[in-house]
């Protein structure tokens, strides 16, 4: 080994020793082309060469007799100098170039914008203000930093940051960042995997990982190459493969066929998924078969406004309807888009929504899917007569009117057949049945602004129950409008209306604008067959925004 090659090696050492940490550029090296770590054993065994590439990062040790130490990606051994570069005023070699590969080449920056991965480090996201594990980077790969915070370095993650933690890297002053891939036709979209997947570059025209996400990892492509999408990361461009996620539609709710309770829950989680920065679902009960219960807020605004649906069994296309509401809704805040002239982003941001789309899963159910639906198959098939047909039925499982169910004027409620039934009976009192009684609490447990009850059909709206004065005009003033949006009559005040429903409760209980919306035209004692949604849904789309952009007092 040449003299005067250790000469230069102990001077860029000795500089490295008594500059600042961030400073120390000499303390890490740069591979001129292709060579071995020797790394000698201690059982008197042969020794193991390690294959390093050509512009690969190491950290020094320290100097030897034979060369170099250095350490890389957990191999501790020895480099002969010839094949290094580096130091505070070293150069850096140029990178290779394959036809499936572009290497970017960085000029040196101040001390410390870069860094490398001395271990396998776990990757987060900033998650409502925590740090979330999304992935893992891997070991001896070198991205460049935006900044540090609180114990964390950050750098790009397509449209967002990700972090590592400090303890876990080795700042750089200059580096050369692999590219790794071609630029790709320009596809910029929302992308979150399937299953574990790697991010991958191109070292020696091999594609190889240099990060892996976790299955449900967010974020966002730029661009699109034969197989593979493309995302920004860290200074670095990366592969990953198609099949490997789901890329974004906007358009997650077929509301063209009739909506079962396992649909419905595989929607709503969904469209969280997608919409975390807006939407969350929470379960609010269980139904009397266990079933649980959903709400969905949409929108971060402090005003509140609900919309329900399917209080009745056989009024499932409501469920339809509510939920293509919390679909386009959703979409259009993403895109600042608007309907009706309404700018939902701005509205969502001001009120948000809170849909339930299916108070009574059990007798959703029970119509959709017959008695086997049921726990207790021999009970509902009493209750119906002996026929195993649930077309007409409108209860819960227990035979129980849901709608029938909240205190307003309980005692009072007409038409009772006193016994469990396919339709009619209130129960043995009010909020006897576990989905009344969550819809009940939900609602306490919020300040809402409105709300509007959806039912079928008969295209009317009720609104009035005993409101008088100043309240009676605000309340018709805002059904008047939603009348005006859906062409739906409005059912003139009467003296004594019956009572029990959840309309009827809502407005007595928190005195703001309650609304049941029966939908379709009139079909009897049947649900709606789904031909009817085209139109009902250009009555209804905007609706929900209509309320929660009316000004209550």
């Amino acid at each position: 080994m040449k003299k005067w090659t250790f000469l230069l090696i102990s001077a860029v050492l000795i500089a490295a020793s008594i500059m600042p940490l961030a400073a120390r550029s000499a303390t890490y090296m740069l591979t001129t082309e292709e060579t071995n770590i020797y790394s000698p054993s201690s059982s008197g065994q042969e020794a193991i060469l390690t294959p390093i590439p050509a512009n690969t990062n190491v950290r020094v040790i320290s100097e030897e007799v034979d060369g170099i130490r250095v350490e890389w990606q957990g191999v501790n051994g020895i480099i002969d100098p010839e094949f290094l570069t580096g130091g505070a005023e070293g150069k850096e070699p140029d990178a290779n170039t394959s036809d499936s590969v572009s290497e970017a080449s960085v000029e040196a920056q101040p001390a410390g914008e870069y860094f490398q991965l001395n271990t396998d480090a776990e990757l987060f996201e900033k998650q409502n203000g925590r740090f979330v594990k999304i992935g893992r980077l891997l070991t001896g790969e070198v991205w460049k930093k935006n900044g540090t915070e609180n114990g964390y370095v950050s750098f790009n993650f397509g449209s967002t940051i990700g972090y590592v933690k400090e303890t876990n890297i080795t700042y750089l002053s200059s580096a050369k960042l692999a590219a790794g891939v071609q630029p790709g036709g320009k596809y910029k979209n929302r992308a979150i995997t399937r299953k574990t997947a790697d991010l991958l570059y191109s070292k020696n025209g091999k594609l190889t990982p240099m990060a892996r996400l976790q299955s449900g990892a967010a974020f966002e492509t730029r661009a699109a190459y034969r197989d593979y999408y493309i995302i920004d990361i860290g200074g670095r461009t990366a592969y990953i493969r198609k099949t490997d996620v789901t890329i974004y539609s906007g358009n997650y709710v077929n509301p063209f066929k009739a909506i079962t309770y396992s649909q419905m829950v595989k929607d709503l989680k969904e469209l969280v998924l997608w919409h975390p920065d807006i939407a969350s679902l929470e379960t609010i009960g269980k139904s009397v078969d266990g079933r649980d219960l959903y709400a969905l807020k949409l929108g971060t605004g402090k005003e509140e406004i609900l919309i329900n649906a399917s209080h009745h069994a056989r009024e499932y296309i409501t469920t339809n309807v509510v939920m293509e509401m919390a679909d386009q809704y959703a979409h259009l805040y993403k895109t600042n888009g608007k309907m009706n002239g309404a700018a939902v982003q701005s509205i969502l941001k001001k009120t948000t929504i809170y849909f339930v789309p299916m108070v009574n899963p059990d007798g959703v159910s029970l119509v959709q899917l017959g008695a086997n639906s049921a726990k207790n198959k021999a009970s509902v098939i009493k209750m119906n007569g002996g026929k195993t047909n649930f077309s007409a039925w409108k209860s819960n499982v227990r035979g129980v009117d849901l709608n029938r169910q909240y205190p307003a004027n309980w005692p009072k409620i007409c038409c009772d057949p006193g016994k469990p039934s396919p339709q009619n009976f209130k129960g043995p009192k009010p909020l006897s049945e576990p989905e009344a009684k969550a819809m009940y609490n939900f609602t306490l447990n919020h300040s809402f602004k409105a709300s509007a009850s959806y039912h079928s059909s008969g295209q009317i709206i009720f609104w009035h129950f005993h409101q008088s004065g100043a309240r009676k005009t605000r309340d018709y003033n805002v059904a008047r409008k939603i009348s005006r949006k859906t062409g739906y009559s409005l059912v003139a005040p009467r003296s004594n209306p019956s009572g029990g429903g959840f309309t009827d409760w809502f407005i007595q209980s928190e005195k703001k604008p309650g609304l049941t919306i029966e939908v379709s035209p009139y079909v009897g004692n049947r649900p709606v067959p789904i031909i009817y949604f085209s139109t009902i849904w250009k009555q209804n789309n905007s609706v929900g925004l209509l309320l929660a952009n009316e000004t209550i007092k």
